[in-house]
Parts: C-alpha cells; sequence; structure tokens
C-alpha cells in the first residue's frame, strides 16, 4: 500500500549487493549457498524455527523422543557462544526485556500461590532466551532475509493447510473453524492471530520484491495473503476478523498512495466478508449478548478486579486459573482464562509488569521508524517495507490478542525478535550505503508503483 520502486542494489558493483539481488530474487541456488556459508549457529536457529512452526516432531510421534525444539536451542546458544563477535547488537529493547523479567520474578515471589508461579517460569523464560538468541545471530541482511524468508514459508504452509481444510468440506461453515500446526497454533483463535501477522508481513514482502521475479514466482508468493484472507474468514473466529481488519485499515493510513490504498483495501476487506460463512456474519450480529462475548466481558471484569486488588504487582505470574477458581463464582464458571493480553498482564503482574509490556510495545514501533528513517525506501525497499510489515503485524496482534490468553505464546516475542534484529541490519545497511546522485534519485523517483 505504498509505492515499491526497483532495489538500488542491482546497480552496485559490491559482491554483498549482488548476492543480496540474488536472494531478494529467491534464486534457490544462492539461497543454499548462502546458507552454507553460514556458521552452525545460524543452521540451529533456523532448525529452531522450522520445529516451532511446523512442528514435523508431533507429525510423525516415531521421532518426538526428546525435546527437539530446547536441543535446537541450546546448540543455537553454545554455538553462539563459541562464535567471534562480528556486529555489536545494541538496543533499548534489551533493557525492556530483563525488567520485564524482573516483573514476572518480583510478581512470582509476592505471588498468591508462588510455587505455580516458579513452576512456571519457563513460560516466559523460553521467550526471553530466544529473543536474545534471534537478536544476536540474525545480524546481516542474508541472514535476515533468509530467516525471515523461513518464516513465511512455514507459515504459509499453515495458511495453505487451512485453506485446503476449508475447501475439502465445500467452504461450509463449522463452529472449530480451521486450525494450524499443533503447539502454540492449534486452536483456531490463535491460528486466527498468526493470520494476522502473516497477511501485512507476506503482502510487504511481495510489494517490495514484486520486479525481481518473473511470472511462476509471483503467482507462487500471491497466494501467501490469498490463503491467509481465506484461511481467517474460515477459522470462525471473530477477533481474527477484526484483527486483519485493522490490520488492513492501519496499512491504508500508512501509504502514501491513498486512492490506491483504498482500493486495495476495499478488494480485501471485501473478499473477507465475501468469504466469511453466514454462520459466522451471524456472530457479529449476536456480540456482547451471546455465551461467548457475555464470558469475555464478565473475565475481563474479574480481571480489572483482580488488578484492583493487587495494583502494584498483580496476583502472581501464572496464577490466573487457580486464583480465578478460587476466588470467583460467575456465570462463567469457577475456570476461565481472561482472553485479553492486557488485563493477563494486569491482573497477574500488576502495574509493574504491565508497564513494561506497553513500553515493550512501543519500543517495537519506535524501533521500526527508526529503521525506515536509516535506510529510506529508494535504497532498500525489502528493509523499509519490513519494518512497515512489522508494525502491521503488530496492530494486527494487538486487536485480535484481545480476545485470546496469549501473552505467554510465541506472536509478540518472536515478532519483537524480528523488529530489533531488522533494526541491527538497518544500522549495518545505513554505515554501507551507497550515496545516490541527484540524477538518480529523480529517475527513481519517476518510476510508477511496482505494486
Amino acid at each position: 500500500m505504498a509505492s515499491f520502486p526497483p532495489d538500488l542494489t542491482d546497480s552496485t558493483d559490491t559482491d554483498t549487493a549482488g548476492a543480496m539481488s540474488d536472494l531478494y530474487a529467491v534464486k534457490i541456488r544462492s539461497i543454499w549457498a548462502a546458507v552454507k556459508r553460514e556458521p552452525l549457529s545460524f543452521w540451529a536457529i533456523n532448525l529452531y524455527l522450522l520445529l516451532e512452526y511446523v512442528r514435523p516432531q508431533t507429525a510423525y510421534p516415531a521421532i518426538n523422543v526428546i525435546p527437539w525444539d530446547k536441543v535446537a536451542l541450546i546448540g543455537a546458544l553454545i554455538a553462539l557462544l563459541g562464535e567471534p563477535r562480528t556486529v555489536q547488537v545494541r538496543n533499548g529493547a534489551d533493557k525492556l526485556m530483563v525488567f520485564f523479567l524482573f516483573a514476572v520474578l518480583a510478581s512470582s515471589a509476592l505471588a498468591t500461590y508462588p510455587s505455580v508461579s516458579f513452576s512456571n517460569l519457563t513460560e516466559f523464560t523460553d521467550w526471553l532466551v530466544i529473543y536474545f538468541i534471534v537478536t544476536r545471530i540474525i545480524t546481516t541482511e542474508a541472514r535476515f532475509f533468509i530467516f525471515f524468508l523461513a518464516f513465511l514459508v512455514y507459515n504459509f504452509k499453515m495458511s495453505l493447510h487451512g485453506f485446503w481444510s476449508w475447501a475439502g468440506r465445500g467452504f461450509a461453515w463449522e463452529s472449530w473453524g480451521v486450525t494450524g500446526a499443533p503447539g502454540f497454533f492449534q486452536n483456531s483463535g490463535e491460528f486466527g492471530i498468526e493470520l494476522c501477522i502473516f497477511f501485512p508481513i507476506c503482502y510487504y514482502f511481495i510489494a517490495a520484491l514484486w520486479p525481481k521475479w518473473g511470472r511462476v514466482k509471483r503467482l507462487f508468493f500471491l497466494l501467501f495473503p490469498f490463503t491467509a484472507i481465506a484461511s481467517v474468514a474460515a477459522t470462525s473466529s471473530r477477533g481474527a476478523a477484526l484483527g486483519l481488519g485493522a490490520t488492513v485499515i492501519f496499512m491504508t493510513l500508512q501509504s502514501r498512495h491513498r486512492v490506491k490504498a483504498l482500493i486495495i483495501a476495499a478488494v480485501i476487506l471485501g473478499s473477507l466478508y465475501y468469504l466469511i460463512p453466514p454462520q459466522s456474519l451471524a456472530r457479529f450480529h449476536t456480540a456482547g449478548t451471546d455465551k461467548t462475548s457475555i464470558q469475555r466481558l464478565v473475565r475481563w471484569k474479574d480481571g480489572l478486579n483482580m488488578y484492583d486488588n493487587h495494583p502494584f504487582f498483580g496476583i502472581g505470574y501464572f496464577n490466573w486459573n487457580k486464583y480465578y477458581s478460587s476466588h470467583y463464582s460467575t456465570v462463567t464458571g469457577k475456570y476461565g482464562l481472561p482472553h485479553n493480553i492486557f488485563i493477563q498482564a494486569a491482573a497477574e503482574l500488576g502495574s509493574f509488569g504491565l508497564g513494561v509490556f506497553i513500553m515493550l510495545i512501543i519500543a517495537t514501533f519506535v524501533n521500526n521508524h527508526k529503521t525506515r528513517k536509516l535506510v529510506p525506501q529508494l535504497e532498500n525497499p525489502f528493509i523499509y517495507n519490513t519494518a512497515l510489515a512489522l508494525d502491521a503485524a503488530m496492530i494486527g496482534l494487538l486487536v485480535s490478542g484481545s480476545f485470546i490468553t496469549v501473552l505467554y505464546y510465541p506472536y509478540f516475542w518472536i515478532d519483537l525478535a524480528f523488529v530489533v534484529a531488522l533494526r541491527t541490519v538497518a544500522e549495518n545497511a545505513a554505515r554501507h550505503a551507497p550515496v545516490l546522485s541527484d540524477a538518480a534519485t529523480e529517475s527513481i523517483e519517476s518510476l510508477p508503483p511496482a505494486f
């Protein structure tokens, strides 16, 4: 939803520029050659991404004999510690992540049920470790592109599966919708959140690199946003539909070509409305009055009551389930999750944890803004548009995540790791960017939008 002229690195004579041009063209041989040159830590973190988002160990129980994802992470960490540091990473988000850890530990120590808190510490500390590993390994443009492309492909596998599952039942409505890979994405609502992240990322990816591809690759990558929209419709998740709608609106407002952006937005939202089964649309008419809505409203009210009674450090990290069953008995029953990432943070971690979480959200937008300032669109459309994509993905997450309990799911923490890694790449690119002549700039600016 912005203009995307061809990548200027094509016109440079450096080996790096030529290699990146081949990667941006998604030449498989070039990608494989680049991967072979990378250190063991890069291989290990890519293995982790595969294990987390594709879950082959779940699909094939015979190989699920050890926690492969943790083995990959440990391998990445050990390899990283043994490799020379060529790029120094300094980002304010690092300190905020440590502050969030302090909030979790303080809340655990002062929790209503400390044993519950400490027995679940890895639910957050895993993401803390993953954040630091990713941001310390993904420090070059080539590494970021390959890692990011893998992330897109793994999400496409899920969106394509969702689409084919829906098509296999004749595009008929089912209350359980469609699901993604086992684990964090096996619930339709949770899968819908990932689709809200995936859609803007793949859209901006296509827009940035469209001029570099032939017809076959263009058609292939167009399947990414198409299956994302269709799968959102198939999930039967109102939160996912709202998240996608908010994402498209945000993308439209970010565009410098408002007429074109409005047309594209109308096509996307119109397609979503057309694809959503009538039974799912009917659920929007009963929003706020149906059983599911009433349950969420009651839990939100109860969560705010918890926060009001424990304003500083909350009821305790990961204490919601036990605390709710012991202290509340409402129309929703004795059990029930908060179904809102902000209320979950406020109730369990209090003002300290909620405040740090909000600062982390702000940090993502600040980092992406600075990335775009460091590397303008004309210098590198991929970096510039990926920063826009990560902003839009965060909007989709925050809106759809306001209806599901997913604070300690990969969505936010992986997105934050991408944001910080991209900022590091942008800083490096800015230091080595060629100076363009006025004539070259004017020639490029006169080009029509590439997508």
